[in-house]
Order: structure tokens, then C-alpha cells, then sequence
């Protein structure tokens, strides 16, 4: 009579194990669901803030270029515009370049000969490129824009096709 009042109770055992069993399966997968959740918003989080970023750099940008203080000077088929230490090159109705080419965009420092690299860039589906240039405006004293190589070249390989010279500020 012993063995038949214990199977009542390996009953209930053998049903919590298997209840637990499920609830951890269950409670793996709400984790790993958990987690994935996290990446998706540390992932949208890190976009936002780009978002903003580039948001406050286009704000910035406009500002400057239509500030009565920015200094402005026709190049090619657009402007190099300067406010304080900020460069910018505005350009319009801009061919693609060939294939294998890109355009890279160039500054002259005060006292030098030789031209710095700054960034490569390709015009917009309606030729238009706004390029902000690292370099400062209060010691540079020429942009121009060359085509180079795919990948942009540390020094100019090409003629200019467009280039202007700053006047002090």
C-alpha cells in the first residue's frame, strides 16, 4: 500500500519538474527576446543620436551660410562660404564623375605650397554637393576640387577643376 500512496506524489513531482522545465524554456527564450530588444534600442538610440547630430550640424551650416557675416566666393558651378573658423563648399549642378573617379575637395594653409586633403564626395542625383572642410578658414588661403581616384588620393594626381583663393578675413 506504500508504492500506491506514492505514485500520487511522484506524480506531482514528475508534473512540477515539467513545469519548471517549460517555465525556464520559457523564461530562455524571454531573455534572449529581452536582449534582442536591448540591441534594437541601443541600435535606435545610437541612430537618434546622429540623427540630432547631423540635425545640429545642418542647422549650423545653414546659419552660417546665410549669416551677413559669411564670406562668400564663387567657385566652378558654386561658392566656397566661410564664417569664422568654418568652411563649407556648395556646389551645384555637378556631373557624376567618371566611373573609378571621385571628387575630392582641397585646402591651401597660410605659408604653404602644398594642398591638404579633405574630404571625397559624389553630387546628389541632381548635382548638388555641400561639403563641410575640416580645415580652419582663418589660416587657409585656397579650396579647390580635383577628380582622384575612387577612395581620394593623399595629395592632388589631377589638375583642379574648379579653385579659389580666400582673401584674408
Amino acid at each position: 500500500m506504500k508504492d500506491a500512496a506514492a505514485w500520487p506524489a511522484y506524480l506531482v513531482a514528475a508534473a512540477c519538474f515539467a513545469i519548471a522545465l517549460i517555465s525556464s524554456i520559457g523564461n530562455i527564450s524571454l531573455l534572449g527576446q529581452l536582449k534582442q530588444e536591448q540591441r534594437e534600442v541601443t541600435n535606435l538610440s545610437e541612430r537618434s543620436t546622429a540623427l540630432a547630430r547631423n540635425l545640429v550640424q545642418e542647422r549650423t551650416a545653414l546659419f552660417d551660410m546665410l549669416d551677413s557675416h559669411a564670406r562668400h566666393y564663387e567657385i566652378g558651378s558654386g561658392e566656397v562660404i566661410t564664417r569664422g573658423s568654418r568652411i563649407y563648399l556648395a556646389l551645384r549642378a555637378l556631373p557624376e564623375p567618371p566611373h573609378g573617379k571621385i571628387y575630392q575637395a582641397w585646402t591651401l594653409a597660410k605659408g604653404s605650397t602644398k594642398y591638404l586633403a579633405s574630404p571625397t564626395f559624389l553630387p546628389d542625383a541632381r548635382g548638388v554637393a555641400l561639403i563641410v572642410l575640416s580645415a580652419d578658414a582663418r589660416s587657409t588661403t585656397a579650396v579647390s576640387v580635383t577628380l582622384e581616384p575612387e577612395g581620394g588620393s593623399k595629395e592632388p594626381t589631377s589638375k583642379p577643376l574648379m579653385s579659389v583663393a580666400l582673401s584674408s578675413q
